[in-house]
């Protein structure tokens, strides 16, 4: 659960407000505690509770609609079967290291 939260930040981060994103980077990249980031904020545990479960909804709704990461996952794994068909085919080792190339640049 908490890796897909992740992956929606960083796809959907834009699309929320700047107290949301900096919550939610708190809490996820950071590793914080509602406390500590009650702290650094300067809002109550249960504002930062609040707001981190209001903006998981948001990215989650945002991702049913846009649907980025699911064709993010789909072109990552085109990618990984045309590098397969590509190396048992006997293709040129360029041609191989370019296509890898492809999915390192998708995370």
């Amino acid at each position: 659960m908490k890796i897909n939260m992740v992956y929606l930040y960083d796809l959907y981060a834009p699309l929320l407000n700047e107290r949301q994103r900096e919550v939610l980077n708190l809490y996820y990249n950071e590793d914080q505690s509602l406390a500590e980031i009650s702290e650094n904020v300067g809002i109550t545990r249960q504002g930062v509770r609040d707001c981190i479960v209001k903006s998981e909804s948001l990215l989650k709704g945002y991702e049913e609609a846009l649907g980025l990461r699911s064709r993010l996952l789909a072109f990552r794994s085109d990618v990984d079967a045309l590098s397969e068909d590509a190396r048992l085919s006997g293709a040129d080792a360029e041609i191989v290291r370019r296509i890898s190339a492809l999915k390192d640049k998708t995370y």
